[in-house]
């Protein structure tokens, strides 16, 4: 499989083919607390300058801590929430400002897969009326029951039996749910599905056949899958590159065995030494402490220094200075470091 490294705007030159999905610069501003009663609210900064390709048939997980912002640019992506900068092009088409007519019909070719799959199931709804729902949105089925036989396929898609197709939520295991969930998904047969934490409500014994049925997916039906999670044996498994997501910045991109075995930030040191050890002999190394939370007036003094250069063994004096670029390291691999 074709890999293709992220851009930063820099440096743009031309893949050998065109990617699926391609971001330049997303930055996201959230409202904050107003300053006046009657002012303004203030800007929150939840992504900023983010920049990644994503090839046909290629799988990209999305690893942070809580709160690093890896839901909100699968959002973003989906253009479900506005942009302060940036550009989003999907198959050739700039999608960065598409009004709603043109997000609904991009739904035809950009789903997702939610994350609790207790709550994103409508329990008065049966099966068939679930998965039937795009089809009828999108124009493609009259009703359910015309929707049937193909429902039932995808049903068939997803190792679950036809003959649940007029039972409701409840009488489904969280594994089958989330087969549910997925079946949904695929209904319009999209290029690219955004999977925001699939596996992480679901039991450690289910996570596995879940995550096997979306590789086998993707080897049918050539599906790009955006991974969103936090668990990392799992990113490994199932990405063809991985991305590090630290507050809001990416901080480092490359393939699955160079970021497990070679990695260059301190922050996904941090990350990949946080994963257990059943043999304590195969740690690695010594854990490094993660950067302190910044205190209320800090934030607009990192944007001059690196966010860890306060806890960073490796840091220099320029790192205290300037803040690193997002930036080639090497021939595949993407880093914000200095050091690096």
């Amino acid at each position: 499989m074709t890999r293709f490294p992220g851009q930063i705007r820099a440096q743009e030159p031309a893949p050998a083919a065109r990617p699926l999905l391609s971001v330049r610069g997303l930055t996201v501003d959230f409202d904050g607390p107003r300053r006046r009663i009657w002012g303004p609210p203030s800007k929150i900064r939840v992504l900023e300058d983010i920049n990644f390709d994503l090839a046909p048939g290629e799988t990209l997980g999305l690893v942070g801590e809580s709160g690093s912002g890896k839901s909100t640019l699968g959002r973003a992506v989906l253009r479900r929430l506005p942009l302060a900068d940036g550009r989003i092009v999907f198959d050739g088409r700039d999608i960065t400002h598409l009004p709603a007519a043109g997000r609904r019909k991009l739904a035809r070719d950009m789903q997702m897969v939610f994350q609790d799959p207790y709550t994103s199931l409508n329990p008065r709804m049966r099966v068939l009326d679930l998965v039937a729902e795009p089809l009828i949105v999108h124009g493609l089925a009259s009703g359910p029951e015309e929707a049937r036989d193909r429902v039932a396929d995808l049903l068939r898609l997803v190792n679950l039996p036809p003959e649940n197709i007029d039972r409701f939520p409840h009488g489904f295991s969280g594994g089958q749910r989330q087969r549910i969930g997925i079946a949904r998904a695929l209904a319009l047969r999209p290029k690219l599905i955004i999977a925001d934490e699939p596996v992480s409500a679901l039991d450690v014994s289910v996570r596995a056949q879940v995550v096997n049925l979306m590789q086998d997916l993707q080897a049918e039906l050539g599906i790009s899958y955006l991974f969103v999670a936090h668990d990392l044996s799992v990113v490994r498994h199932i990405s063809d590159r991985i991305a590090i997501l630290h507050r809001g910045r990416m901080v480092e991109m490359a393939d699955c065995d160079t970021i497990y075995d070679r990695p260059a930030h301190p922050y996904t040191s941090t990350l990949l030494q946080a994963v257990p050890e059943p043999d304590p002999r195969h740690r690695r190394g010594t854990p490094t402490a993660p950067p302190p939370a910044p205190r209320m007036g800090e934030l607009a003094l990192e944007g001059g220094c690196c966010r860890y250069s306060r806890s960073c063994g490796k840091a220099v004096g320029r790192c205290r200075s300037e803040a690193p670029p997002f930036a080639r390291s090497g021939k595949d691999r993407w880093v914000a470091c200095w050091e690096a």
